[in-house]
């Protein structure tokens, strides 16, 4: 069940830790890629009821593997334009090829904290997801995608509620991740649970018509139950070097969560998914 080249061994690191938990590079977009197409059917639905059509131009804020962007890319056509921004430029450079390959000529990929102000009234829509539970500033993200949309443009967010993951039956393993996992994000600044907050967030900043969705995929087998693991092995360094957990006690449970995920017999879900959307005033 692990996707091709994951390497599920816990290898020392000398690299300092950076703020963000999620460890990127290569194998990190291998984690983005699984990630990419378990959430494809719900994004692509939420795309669609935000408005998304051919010709606009488009803001993938904090892209990631740029799998969105590419989405958003094939939907736009070649009248429309998206462009993509994350720091990681290694899953930017990764982003770029699969663009290329698939043809995609209406994309660009930027290398920029998600945060950045560099659009006034550009974009037709504009796009994050789980960006805003990572940074220490999350309003002034928010802030920064109303200014990137032009009057009347649409900002779409999704975020997480990670405090509603769950694992059926109950594992012990499963549970301390889900700890850990909330833990680590809080000390690098972030908010793991900022899905319930997204609404009032995009009002504040002056976003009107707000509409909201709430999914949450669970997964008895396929790619949806390998989240978890893939998940814990790029958080483990971070973990460790904030004295969250041993090494040990990551290896176990990094151990244990590639067992439930191999059993059929038991659900593993994703984190709750706050999908929230609205409009920028044409007067603002």
């Amino acid at each position: 069940m692990r996707p091709r080249g994951y390497n599920e061994t816990l290898m020392p690191q000398s690299d300092a830790p950076h703020p963000y938990a999620i460890r990127g590079g290569e194998e990190g977009k291998k984690r983005l890629d699984v990630l990419a197409r378990v959430l494809l059917p719900t994004t692509a639905q939420l795309l669609d009821r935000a408005g998304l059509i051919s010709g606009m131009k488009c803001l993938d804020v904090g892209c990631g593997g740029g799998h969105v962007a590419m989405l958003i890319a094939g939907i736009v056509g070649p009248e429309g334009n998206v462009v993509g921004t994350d720091t990681d430029a290694v899953i930017l450079a990764l982003a770029r090829e699969q663009a290329v390959a698939a043809n995609l000529a209406n994309i660009e990929f930027q290398q920029l904290e998600g945060c950045a102000s560099l659009w006034r009234e550009e974009f037709d829509l504009v796009y994050a997801r789980f960006l805003l539970s990572h940074v220490n500033g999350p309003k002034n993200c928010v802030a920064a995608m109303v200014e990137a949309c032009a009057p009347g443009g649409t900002i779409v967010v999704e975020d997480t509620d990670f405090a509603g993951s769950f694992c059926y039956p109950i594992c012990r393993a499963y549970e301390r991740y889900k700890e850990l996992y909330q833990e680590l994000i809080k000390r690098r600044g972030g908010d793991p649970n900022i899905g319930p907050k997204l609404p009032a967030m995009l009002t504040n900043a002056g976003v009107h018509e707000i509409q909201l969705n709430v999914i949450q995929p669970a997964h008895m087998k396929g790619e949806g139950k390998l989240m978890a693991p893939l998940t814990m092995s790029r958080i483990s360094e971070a973990l460790i070097a904030e004295e969250l957990a041993t090494r040990d006690e990551a290896q176990q449970i990094l151990g244990n969560l590639e067992e439930i995920a191999a059993d059929c017999e038991t659900l593993i879900s994703l984190p709750r998914i706050f999908q929230a959307w609205g409009k920028r005033s044409r007067t603002d």
